[in-house]
């Protein structure tokens, strides 16, 4: 299908939502290579931002679950718009102040990691099922797909715009060391607010929380899927969490470079995982969608383990580019699966259950991974992340791989 049809086929709620999802990303994105080393210039150790990181996650966990019900009972527009301005706040504190309490009570709203607090509880769950129910079932997986195109796309901007603090820096030296980073925290926040005007215009399917006001609170028809899918997304959240989110400062311990240097291979990744829109329905149709994100994971693992044991930085980072294309291949993959496998009224619940599992493993890895570079152990982070991340695919191949392929569209 070209372009043009493809985006005369999709409903207009659909790009709103791409378009919500672009702006609200960049920041994530920028994020999550300059956050680490901007809380390691601010006198953090890397145990305490890792405890940032936790409190996000954890934070996370704690109420993605509980706004999954509310969501397909109450509508989840209105979820997707307060977690997308909630973020605002917190950019506004790391603008303003690096004081550790601040920082703290930031990361507990939004803005600190992928889990991104409380923000990121009230969109995990809505915002793909929202998705789903406006996209045409023979389109999911592509339509999947293209978002997370639009979700690498936003992250290999911000990560380009990674080296705009060491900019500042030089251009403007009475801004000083950290003040550096205040004007694109402002940024940030001015992205996240074009983000919520987005999202205004599309509606929620009444018939759909209709049906779930009469069925219940609890996603009882679907519970055997649910089950499969947040173990699977547990072991991905442990393996993000103690990996990849501390990975900047990881790269910083074991070679010395900083965010100027990551930014363009952070943003390069991003781009080369474009190839999802591709691969990802094409190896879906030919192999099962269960089948591909197995094999997708189980290598990215070995791409992850095999950087522990890099001989320099440029190979480091050019297996780390390639565990986040097979990583970014498989994602879209996995949400359509659970999205078509659960029942419509379930959605947001479903997506809410698995991200509350996913966000508990995720919130307690940086505090792993953080406690382990503070005592210099560099291999065992990376080790025990790969470890997780082919267990959470092995999970999902067992669970998912009998599973129609599905249709071409």
């Amino acid at each position: 299908m070209s372009a043009t049809a493809l985006r005369r086929a999709l409903p207009r709620d659909v790009w709103l939502l791409f378009a919500n999802l672009l702006l609200a990303s960049i920041p994530v994105g920028y994020l999550q290579v300059v956050l680490p080393l901007y809380l390691d210039r601010a006198a953090l150790d890397p145990g305490a931002i890792g405890l940032l990181y936790t409190a996000s996650g954890l934070v996370s966990a704690g109420l993605v679950a509980v706004s999954g019900l509310f969501a397909d009972r109450f509508g989840k527009r209105r979820f997707v718009l307060w977690g997308t301005l909630l973020p605002i706040v917190s950019f506004a504190i790391f603008a303003a102040t690096a004081a550790p309490g601040w920082l703290g009570f930031a990361s507990l709203l939004g803005g600190v990691g992928l889990a991104n607090g409380a923000a990121g509880a009230l969109t995990a769950a809505s915002f793909d099922a929202l998705l789903a129910e406006h996209t045409p079932e023979a389109r999911r997986t592509r339509v999947f797909s293209l978002a997370q195109i639009v979700w690498d796309i936003a992250l290999g901007l911000g990560a380009a715009l990674a080296g705009l603090p060491d900019w500042l820096r030089a251009a403007f030296p009475a801004l000083g060391e950290l003040g550096a980073y205040r004007p694109p925290f402002v940024g940030l926040c001015v992205l996240a607010a074009l983000a919520a005007l987005a999202v205004l215009p599309v509606r929620d399917d009444g018939a759909v929380s209709a049906a779930r006001a009469r069925g219940g609170w609890l996603p009882r028809r679907s519970g055997r899927v649910i089950a499969w899918y947040a173990v699977a997304v547990g072991g991905l959240g442990l393996g993000l969490g103690v990996a990849v989110q501390l990975m900047p400062l990881w790269f910083n311990r074991r070679f010395g470079v900083d965010e100027a240097a990551l930014g363009p291979w952070y943003g390069l990744g991003q781009v080369l995982s474009l190839v999802a829109l591709v691969a990802a329905p094409w190896l879906a149709q030919r192999l099962g969608s269960g089948w591909t994100v197995l094999w997708c994971q189980v290598l990215g693992a070995a791409c992850l383990a095999l950087m522990a044991f890099s001989p320099g930085f440029e190979w480091a980072a050019v297996l780390f580019l390639a565990r986040t294309v097979l990583t970014n291949v498989a994602w879209p993959l996995q949400q359509a699966l659970l999205m078509g496998a659960v029942a419509p009224q379930e959605r947001a619940s479903a997506a809410g259950l698995g991200f509350a599992v996913w966000g508990l493993a995720n919130g307690v890895g940086p505090s792993i991974g953080g406690a382990l570079l503070g005592q210099g152990l560099l291999l065992a982070p990376i080790l025990v992340g790969a470890a997780a991340y082919a267990a959470a695919g092995l999970v999902f191949g067992l669970g998912f791989a009998g599973r129609p392929r599905p249709v071409a569209a």
